[in-house]
């Protein structure tokens, strides 16, 4: 077989691959097709390095694959880079069936996909799928306190005032994001970025770029939080 899932005493899994399922071959295609400035064929590999992974997971149960295996971690960065792919062209129904898999394949969420995924079932109002996860949205991470953040506002019509505290205090650096009138993805920002320890300007910079479809869609609250 070219494919298979070997067990390990973590009771995760190590997907070993050969062939189209050597996902670490097909990383590193994609990586170069990226540095080449080729990025709408690396959407397009991604997508089918994904549906190649998607073919051999089993349809009823949970595969956590180990991170520390190549050939595991080389299918779950894949995973993740088509739902971010898909997010940011709006096919928000693929985006969140491709994180939901990656949060099972993926446990200890190394992408924080979870932060992603729950902006998703906000753009969906799948509520309850939402409160589902929302007990993992930690307040150190930003990305999570803007989820929620916009969430209210969305389900309420209301900024959450201790939200909006707590964004403002404790993430600065996201705050100052969200409400900037530019965000410009510049030569001194690519620099930064790419950096061995990215500046949290940075950091905010790329979730924003990473999001600003979202934005485009909704700028209602943007614009609300930006008055407030």
């Amino acid at each position: 077989m070219d494919v298979r899932f070997n067990p390990t005493q973590d009771q995760s899994f190590e997907l070993e691959g050969r062939g189209r399922y050597n996902f670490v071959g097909h990383h590193d295609a994609i990586e170069r097709l990226v540095s080449e400035g080729k990025y709408m064929a690396a959407c397009e590999a991604r997508y089918e390095a994904f549906q190649l992974l998607a073919e051999v997971l089993p349809e009823d149960e949970a595969v956590p694959l180990r991170w520390e295996h190549p050939n595991s971690r080389a299918a779950v960065a894949i995973l993740y880079g088509s739902a971010v792919d898909h997010f940011r062209i709006g096919d928000i129904e693929m985006a969140t069936a491709q994180l939901e898999i990656l949060l099972d394949c993926d446990p200890e969420d190394h992408f924080e996909g979870i932060n992603l995924l729950a902006l998703c079932y906000v753009v969906l109002e799948e509520w309850e799928a939402f409160e589902d996860i929302a007990i993992d949205l930690s307040d150190k991470s930003a990305e999570a306190v803007v989820v929620r953040l916009w969430a209210r506002f969305r389900e309420c019509g209301e900024v959450d005032r201790e939200l909006l505290k707590l964004l403002r205090g404790r993430h600065k650096a996201y705050y100052a994001e969200l409400i900037a009138a530019e965000h410009p993805d510049d030569e001194s920002y690519r620099r930064d970025i790419s950096s061995e320890r990215p500046s949290q300007a940075a950091e905010a910079r790329e979730w924003w770029l990473l999001t600003e479809p979202l934005w485009r869609e909704y700028p209602e609250f943007i614009e609300r939080v930006q008055r407030e």
